[in-house]
């Protein structure tokens, strides 16, 4: 562990779709992400970065995964318009 990286001793455990955790392993396969929890809370880092106003990052993010998390949020709509155009 960094000096910069908060101690991970708080559990959180949720239920979620199968749809959404297709969602999540994508964006951590697609930024090499090691762990799937590790994905969940970058994605968690993401949001309220994003949704507070006049706060900066809490850690740079790269391009490539601001644009793959953006994707995300379509990924299931791509997929079925896809699977329709092939039928």
């Amino acid at each position: 562990m960094t000096q910069e990286e908060p101690a991970k001793d708080e559990k959180v455990v949720f239920f979620t779709s199968s749809s959404q955790l297709e969602k999540i392993d994508n964006f951590r396969f697609n930024n090499r992400i090691g762990s799937r929890a590790e994905a969940v809370r970058k994605l968690i880092d993401i949001a309220i970065d994003a949704l507070c106003e006049k706060k900066k990052p809490s850690q740079p993010y790269d391009a490539d995964m601001l644009i793959a998390a953006e994707l995300q949020s379509n990924y299931g709509e791509k997929t079925k318009r896809q699977n329709k155009k092939k039928s």
